[in-house]
């Protein structure tokens, strides 16, 4: 980092009193870590400091971390209205007021003379903040209502920009894009927190959107500079285990289940290296589950298919207010630059790591082919993929055992080697129908244990649930020395 971005950033907030910590409405566990270090960073200045995101909801993954219910949804008290009286020629002897079906009416009377209209000026007073700080917000427009109803704010106060996107606009008065960062905590480490010596809380903050934004160091995009900064936050005394913990080992029983029904209808396509699957209303209904689920399913998916370097989940959206129901996609990449990119005639929202597009006309299935059609177009693959005319290494049919109605048991043949001529959609709901175990599934592709998705064998053995959850085990016969 320039020393010249550095002196600009240490004189910005020694001239702050007040600053405002703001990121991107449809945020990143990384933009939310970053914001609450930094804030606890500013205020150990003696800073005061509010962080707000448009309608900011904490999920789950977001709620152990220190200070996470300071973040606001909305601008409270952004700045006050003013409105002087000339008293030079006319006294005052007694000021009240009443408040009539929503009209402030203000007495005053003068203890000689009388007041006048043109006595009376009207203003807004300076805003409240004097210093702005975006985290992982490409732009502006991505913060929401923030901006879009409050725009002069954002012109009138200096901005600092940090992120590590590329596709950051270096909207600020001063801008701290690094593009070979993996994280924008990482940044904030350097910029703020190696001279501050975070406490244990600010490093775990830290350390939080570093795992997070690199799925626990497993993305390509580690760097031995990344390695070296979560040793330091360590070493500060960062939470590692309780990140691991409430980031990737606790899980609702309403996301296991939904996730269940996502891996039995798994599909992958080995030419672009792309895991995906689809979700109907009735698996939302039937695991009671929601659309604030899927993040997390999203995050099982990936780690069930680590060949796979783009992941997508496909599914039904109810109506929700003044939005009518749809079918949506999310769209993950692990090693491609930009998630956006692979779906971008699409119109899709989000970010490089994950894309979001939504359908207003169309069902599922042509929902799934728009969006596989988009990925290949990008990828410059644009035959026909091989999983619609032949079943793939990575489906099989379900056998479901008499007597166990509640469990159906799936033996993988070799398959993939000849032709399925009667292999079915998998088992999915559209409208009000029901579900049926009885017809077959397509079966998930990376089981835990270490399965291969190019080594299944007939000794792999996979039973579905009547719940819809995997209970993925290996047989005797996998486990006995060759």
């Amino acid at each position: 980092m320039a020393k010249q971005t550095n002196e600009q950033i240490e004189a910005s907030i020694n001239d702050s009193t007040h600053a405002l910590i703001a990121f991107r409405k449809d945020w990143t566990v990384d933009a939310v870590a970053s914001a609450l270090a930094l804030a606890r960073l500013l205020e150990t200045r003696g800073k005061k400091v509010d962080v707000i995101a448009d309608d900011f909801k904490p999920s789950r993954q977001v709620s152990f971390l220190p200070t996470i219910e300071s973040i606001a949804a909305e601008f409270n008290r952004l700045r006050k209205f003013v409105i002087s009286l000339d008293v030079s020629k006319a006294p005052i002897d007694e000021l009240t007021y009443d408040l009539v079906e929503n009209q402030l009416n203000i007495h005053i009377t003068p203890k000689t003379g009388q007041f006048h209209p043109s006595n009376v000026l009207s203003r807004a007073a300076d805003y409240k903040y004097d210093l702005i700080f975006t985290v992982g917000t490409p732009d502006l427009g991505s913060l929401g209502r923030l901006f879009s109803e409050h725009s002069e704010l954002f012109y009138h106060c200096p901005i600092i920009n940090i992120d590590h996107d590329a596709q950051n606009e270096n909207y600020g008065n001063v801008n701290v894009v690094d593009i070979t960062a993996t994280s924008t905590a990482e940044i904030v480490h350097h910029l703020l927190a190696k001279n501050d010596r975070p406490n244990e809380d600010v490093a775990t903050m830290l350390l939080t959107g570093i795992i997070a934004s690199t799925r626990s160091f497993r993305t390509a995009q580690v760097t031995p500079r990344t390695l070296d900064t979560a040793a330091e936050l360590v070493a500060a005394g960062a939470r590692r285990d309780e990140i691991v913990q409430n980031l990737y080992k606790t899980r609702s029983l309403a996301t296991l289940k939904l996730w269940g029904r996502a891996l039995a209808r798994l599909k992958y396509d080995p030419e672009i290296k792309m895991v995906w699957s689809l979700l109907v209303r009735q698996d939302f209904i039937h695991t009671s589950s929601n659309e604030e689920c899927l993040p997390e399913v999203m995050d099982e998916l990936m780690v069930s298919a680590p060949e796979a370097e783009i992941t997508a989940l496909i599914y039904e959206r109810d109506a929700e207010g003044s939005a009518p129901a749809s079918v949506c996609a999310i769209v993950s990449s692990e090693r491609h630059a930009d998630a956006l990119g692979l779906v971008s005639d699409l119109q899709p929202e989000g970010h490089r790591q994950l894309a979001r597009i939504c359908f207003l006309t169309g069902d599922i299935q042509q929902a799934e082919q728009a969006v596989l059609t988009s990925i290949r177009k990008s990828l410059g693959k644009t035959k026909q993929p091989e999983f619609i005319s032949r079943i793939n290494r990575l489906t099989a049919t379900t056998t479901v055992e008499k007597d166990k109605p509640d469990t159906a048991s799936v033996i993988l043949g070799s398959v993939g080697l000849v032709e399925q001529k009667n292999t079915e959609t998998p088992p999915m709901v559209n409208g009000n129908g029901a579900d049926k175990t009885e017809q077959p599934i397509s079966l998930l592709t990376k089981i835990a244990d270490g399965l291969s998705l190019n080594e299944l064998t007939d000794s792999n053995i996979i039973r579905i649930k009547s719940d819809g959850q995997p209970d993925v085990r290996r047989s005797n016969t996998s486990r006995a020395p060759k």
